[in-house]
């Protein structure tokens, strides 16, 4: 209460009469948290408008956009709040002295997004020093058998004449019981073996406007629960395809995890639409457009990610790579899936394939790589 009262002094002193201290539209940051440029004792305060005003001390820092009304409607000082710029990313920098747009967000990328494949450096990973190059369990679950459902969110996708949304369908409906799936079966979770065994659920289409800026992990568990009436399936992946163009992001796709209003538990992915992003462009396409065949690399190393670590307490390496990361951008040929579809496709790790020698090499020169 204290604090609260602090608010319309720095207000007035500050001569910013469009923020109206109002208790419901002002969060105090009671801690730091990894990562952020906030510190304890800072104080957010909201116009209503969709900006926020940082206060330190008794000192106007900078203005935010606060588009979702975060610190009015989300006003408990016990959960963290981080700064993004445009692109989703974190703002490491002095706050006072960064020139770009910047943006609060409930999120932490750099902890919830660890997993994504970025287009700036395609990712190798080195040997961790004096450490071991296999992954390990964490104690989670896997997914042992898993459904999947790929969301197409945009105005242009229903009707849409090029061959990515059939070609992604065909991609699912190959998927279970492929070669590929099955390179995932070593790894069992607390709730037991994953098998090569995979039904797509189909497609499902969301003519709404897709956002103009990138989603976040809150946005995707959103529309996957919207989309499936708050009834998502716990074994399931859903992939949520924006007609976005992707040059709103750094990276090509990623996949996480939440749960809906309901605390139904939902796995997602997103990937935005990376047609004609060089970074995000595997090389060679099997007989498909640019477009599909980078969407289908990357929903493939999700999806291979998905399963064997599907809420963060699967299985990784000691550096935080799944499987997918450990080969990323490492190709080894074309992968004919069990319809017949044949895809241009990066590998997936093996720790057995790595122990015995016998898996092609990832980008760090290591035989542990499958497809």
């Amino acid at each position: 209460m204290k604090r609260l009262h602090l608010v319309p002094a720095i207000l007035a002193s500050a001569c910013l009469s469009a923020f109206a201290a109002q208790p419901n539209q002002t969060r105090f940051i009671l801690q730091s948290h990894e990562g952020t440029p906030l510190k304890a004792g800072d104080a957010l305060v909201a116009n209503g408008a969709g900006d926020v005003a940082l206060f330190r001390g008794n000192a106007l820092v900078t203005i935010l956009h606060d588009p979702e009304d975060l610190v009015a409607t989300q006003n408990s000082a016990n959960t963290p709040i981080y700064v993004m710029d445009a692109k989703n990313s974190m703002v490491r920098s002095d706050l006072a002295n960064y020139h770009g747009e910047m943006f609060v967000s409930s999120e932490a990328p750099e902890i919830i997004y660890y997993k994504k494949e970025f287009i700036d450096s395609k990712p190798h990973y080195a040997k961790p020093g004096g450490g071991s190059v296999d992954m390990t369990a964490h104690g989670g679950t896997v997914l042992t058998t898993n459904h999947t459902t790929a969301i197409f969110w945009g105005t242009s996708w229903a009707g849409n004449t090029s061959d990515i949304v059939s070609g992604i369908e065909s991609f699912f409906q190959g998927w279970g019981g492929s070669h590929m799936a099955g390179d995932s079966s070593e790894y069992a979770g607390s709730n037991g073996q994953v098998t090569a065994s995979s039904t797509f659920d189909g497609a499902a289409f969301d003519n709404t406007a897709a956002p103009s800026r990138a989603l976040s992990v809150s946005g995707a568990v959103a529309e996957a629960c919207k989309m499936t009436n708050n009834s998502p399936r716990s074994d399931a992946v859903y992939f949520i395809y924006t007609d976005t163009g992707a040059g709103h992001v750094s990276y090509c796709a990623w996949h996480s995890w939440g749960t809906c209003s309901n605390g139904a538990p939902v796995q997602v992915a997103y990937l935005p639409n990376i047609t004609g992003l060089a970074g995000c462009d595997p090389g060679s396409y099997a007989g498909h457009s640019e477009g599909l065949a980078a969407l289908a690399n990357v929903t493939s190393h999700e999806l291979s990610e998905a399963i064997t670590d599907p809420r963060g307490e699967g299985w990784f390496d000691s550096s935080g790579a799944e499987n997918g990361d450990k080969c990323a951008w490492a190709f080894h040929g074309n992968e004919t899936l069990k319809n017949g579809s044949n895809w241009y496709l990066q590998g997936e790790w093996s720790n057995y394939a790595y122990d015995h020698n016998t898996g092609y090499p990832n980008r760090s020169g290591q035989n542990g790589c499958l497809y």
